[in-house]
């Protein structure tokens, strides 16, 4: 029972699903069976005309879309005028269509001339006009971007389309071998029809085969600071020189002191002409001096081969060739450092029969023992008075003119210890050439120490250890000046406030070195008035009458001034006492200053005398008595 009602339910479902998708079906009552929500819409009377008002306005065009039209347009024009162009012959120029082409040997040796072909060919469909070429190359082996050579311009004028313009030049480069040189081409032109210039440029590189000069330094690696030391150099020619005037240039370090050179120098202390330099024969060149600085500190030597300018011939203006050479100060095994009366310098300056004292500072800088040490100083020089000398611990050997000191004066000398230290003293008195006259010039003793001692090795051999120091005592020129007063003219003795006159004698005289700047100065006091020169002479003496000073402008005074020649000056000055110094002794002048610089110790010498009074000692005709101020 259940089953059949299933079964009719069943079927008219199906009945429904057939009548629903059957479109002839009229059996079915399609109508609404009622609403859920009913609700009421107001549409507007003018709904239609505001519908059609906006479908019959078109809507605006936005800038993007105006601009991207625009564009369009210029590109679609760019390329009909383009093809009109091509179409119709018309020019372009680009500098991709210009070849420049470089023809010679990649290989050249320093200093030959290097002949070079170039060519240019104009791949453009128009001429090239005012064309001109251009080259450039490095002057000498340096780097110097601004040291160049520039051909002559080459004016070749128009080049045509299609077309190759050939040009030969011919270049001299320099350079250390396997150095690469670039020669440089440029093209300048016009393009046709225009009046802007281009320029189409080229690097040629060439390999410098060999420099036309080489130059080998043969110097220590090493130096101790202010000790001899000498090194030489070697120039060789490998082609022939490329100039007449070639020279070798040493720029030496700052603290190097040049002492000689074999050969000498042709200018300066620096420069040797090449003249004779050929390819069967070098020029060796062999400098010697000292170098002085720091522990460790490096000084560089550099080395020029080339020409000099016409207006500097102390400096190579074209390099052919450099090189550089380091030394390496370093600190001395056994070491020995002179003082003079307590200074470290290089030269002293002293008066001739001065004493000086000299001590002699050693260490021991090795990490090993030093045994039979000795110290030797040399003396020596045109001023070296070998009577004058005192050893104090050492032994004078007047013979050879040098102190010892050994383990037989100094007993720890025997052996030196690392580290270990100690001194010894002397001094000497240098010759006087006061009141003398003498052909001895640049007077100077000579400090020669040299300190030694053996280093024992692995067994019972030993190896020298030495060093030596050196310094130099130069003798001033004994430079002075003397004053005399004479009675010229008026009461004598002076009388109170009445005028005497009396004549002023200046007088110089030097010993061994040349006076350079040399001036003498006095002031007058104020009851004392300046006349004038004595007589006409041709020294130039003034007065400032408002500092109240004779000046005498000596200038430059001679060796042996007052032997072989006389310089003296001599003036009138005019005395009129106050009655408050009657009975006195005035002065003529106060106290006398000079100076003048001694040229060979470069230094200032000064000297000064007590003033000159009434009291006229050097006047044969004067009488006691007449010296005091009456009334």
């Amino acid at each position: 029972m259940e089953e059949s009602k299933n079964n009719t339910e069943h079927n008219r479902i199906e009945d429904i699903k057939r009548r629903l998708y059957d479109p002839n079906d009229s059996t079915s009552d399609h109508r609404h069976e009622g609403v859920l929500h009913p609700q009421n819409f107001k549409v507007a009377d003018q709904w239609k005309s505001v519908e059609r008002d906006m479908t019959m306005k078109k809507p605006k065009t936005s800038f993007f879309k105006k601009f991207f039209i625009v564009a369009f347009l210029l590109f679609l024009g760019a390329i009909g005028f383009a093809y009109y162009m091509y179409s119709n012959g018309g020019v372009t120029v680009s500098s991709d269509k210009i070849d420049i082409t470089v023809i010679g040997n990649a290989f050249t040796k320093g200093g030959d001339e290097l002949p070079l072909q170039i060519e240019i060919t104009n791949r453009n469909n128009a001429n090239l006009e005012l064309a001109d070429l251009m080259i450039e190359y490095p002057r000498g082996a340096s780097d110097n971007a601004t040291d160049v050579v520039r051909l002559d311009r080459d004016t070749i004028g128009t080049i045509a389309k299609g077309t190759t313009v050939t040009r030969s030049v011919k270049v001299k480069l320099f350079g250390d071998e396997k150095s690469v040189r670039n020669v440089k081409v440029a093209l300048e032109y016009h393009p046709e029809g225009s009046n802007a210039i281009s320029t189409k440029e080229k690097l040629y590189p060439v390999t410098i085969s060999s420099a036309p000069v080489s130059i080998r330094i043969d110097a220590p690696d090493q130096a101790t600071s202010d000790q001899p030391i000498s090194f030489t150099i070697t120039t060789t020619l490998n082609t022939t020189l490329p100039e007449a005037g070639s020279v070798l240039q040493v720029v030496y370090p700052n603290n190097f002191v040049f002492e000689s050179a074999v050969p000498a120098p042709s200018v300066g202390r620096s420069v040797w002409s090449l003249a004779s330099l050929t390819q069967t024969t070098p020029v060796t060149i062999t400098v010697n001096g000292r170098l002085v600085g720091q522990d460790g500190e490096q000084q560089v030597f550099h080395v020029y081969a080339g020409t000099t300018s016409a207006t500097d011939l102390s400096v190579v203006n074209v390099v052919y060739t450099s090189l550089l050479d380091t030394i390496t100060i370093t600190k001395p095994f056994l070491e020995a450092r002179i003082l003079v009366d307590n200074i470290d310098q290089a030269s002293y300056t002293v008066t001739g029969g001065e004493t000086v004292n000299a001590d002699i500072e050693w260490s021991n800088n090795l990490p090993t023992r030093i045994t039979d040490a000795q110290i030797i100083v040399n003396l020596s020089g045109n001023a070296f008075d070998r009577t004058a000398v005192n050893a104090l611990e050492g032994f004078y050997d007047s013979a050879n003119h040098r102190i010892i000191w050994d383990k037989n004066t100094i007993s720890e000398l025997a052996s030196v210890e690392p580290g270990a230290s100690g001194s010894v003293s002397f001094n000497f008195k240098p010759n006087e050439y006061v009141g003398t006259r003498t052909n001895v010039k640049d007077p100077q003793v000579s400090l020669d120490v040299s300190i030694r001692g053996n280093q024992p090795s692995l067994g019972s051999t030993f190896s020298n250890v030495d060093n030596f120091a050196k310094k130099v005592v130069k003798i001033a020129s004994d430079f002075q000046i003397a004053t005399s007063a004479s009675f010229f003219s008026g009461p004598l003795p002076p009388k109170a406030e009445s005028e005497t006159k009396y004549a002023v004698t200046w007088t110089l005289s030097n010993s061994v070195n040349s006076i350079n700047q040399a001036q003498a100065r006095a002031v007058l006091p104020i009851y004392v008035n300046w006349v004038g020169p004595k007589t006409t002479s041709s020294e130039n003496i003034s007065y400032n009458a408002t500092t109240r000073e004779v000046i005498w402008n000596i200038g430059t005074v001679r060796p042996n001034t007052g032997f072989d020649v006389n310089r003296e000056v001599s003036f009138i000055v005019a005395i009129k006492p106050s009655l408050s110094q009657v009975g006195s002794v005035p002065q003529l002048m106060k106290n006398l200053y000079l100076s003048g610089t001694d040229s060979f110790t470069r230094t200032l010498l000064k000297s000064s005398r007590n003033p000159i009074t009434t009291l006229l000692t050097n006047d044969p005709n004067f009488k006691a008595g007449n010296e005091r101020v009456s009334n």
